[in-house]
């Protein structure tokens, strides 16, 4: 594990601390009163969703990849500084854009399940919390879009994208995201999909049943396969934008 990802983790406003077993690294990294043992609990990212995420921009940017990188969805920006920090590793140019309404989640269908703690406003935060957040890792602050994704992702996603995170939490907001960013991929773009459990592969987490289902509703007549994710307690997917084939005649 790259040690600035902990470092950061570490200066985050959590409350928390990445826990090792080995105390000369607890020390290194002035980690006092451990409760956890390599997560981060009560929020919506732990260190393995984290890694993961980070490993596959990995990926994009060692194959140079065209293309822009979002997040539809992104809170208070904690999954936008690993990304943020990741591009840094690489000295990438790629923009980092970002997308939240702001207003906490929409309304919810009955294709979202029975959960009763995430309804319509739930994860309200305000845009100055996500640049504070920068601010205090001194990071730069990435491109943000507020409003709706039915509002601004038509109009204000980069044409091309070579990596984008999903977290929309709600089937309808998966499913215009998927619908918007999906014919911007570039050819072996990676897109993670947070929230996305099958409980056939892996059934942890599996609160938000309204993002497998808008991604089983998209992909039925799509070449890309959803892949599950091992992340700890949390739930997270991701699929490849394949090539596409011509069919000579």
């Amino acid at each position: 594990m790259q040690f600035w990802f902990i470092r950061m983790f570490n200066n985050l406003d959590f409350g928390l601390r990445i826990y090792f077993k080995s105390d000369d690294l607890n020390r290194s990294f002035k980690i006092r009163n451990q409760q956890f043992e390599n997560l981060l609990i009560d929020e919506c990212m732990n260190v393995e969703k984290a890694m993961n995420i980070h490993l596959l921009l990995n990926q994009v940017l060692r194959m140079n990849l065209p293309g822009e990188v979002v997040e539809l969805g992104c809170f208070k920006g904690t999954t936008a500084l690993i990304i943020r920090e990741t591009l840094n590793s690489f000295n990438s140019k790629k923009e980092l854009h970002v997308y939240d309404s702001f207003e906490g989640l929409p309304e919810k269908s009955s294709l979202d399940g029975q959960n009763e703690i995430l309804t319509q406003g739930t994860l309200k935060v305000s845009k100055d919390d996500l640049i504070k957040n920068f601010e205090r890792q001194g990071l730069l602050i990435p491109t943000i879009h507020k409003g709706w994704f039915k509002d601004t992702l038509s109009s204000e996603l980069p044409a091309t994208i070579s990596f984008a995170h999903l977290d929309g939490d709600f089937y309808s907001s998966i499913t215009e995201s998927l619908l918007s960013v999906y014919p911007r991929l570039s050819t072996g773009a990676v897109v993670v999909i947070d929230d996305y459990c099958d409980p056939e592969v892996l059934n942890v987490h599996n609160i938000l049943q309204g993002v497998k289902k808008a991604c089983d509703d998209f992909f039925a007549d799509k070449p890309e396969k959803v892949n599950v994710l091992l992340c700890g307690g949390q739930s997270q997917a991701y699929f490849i934008k394949e090539y596409l084939f011509c069919a000579w005649t």
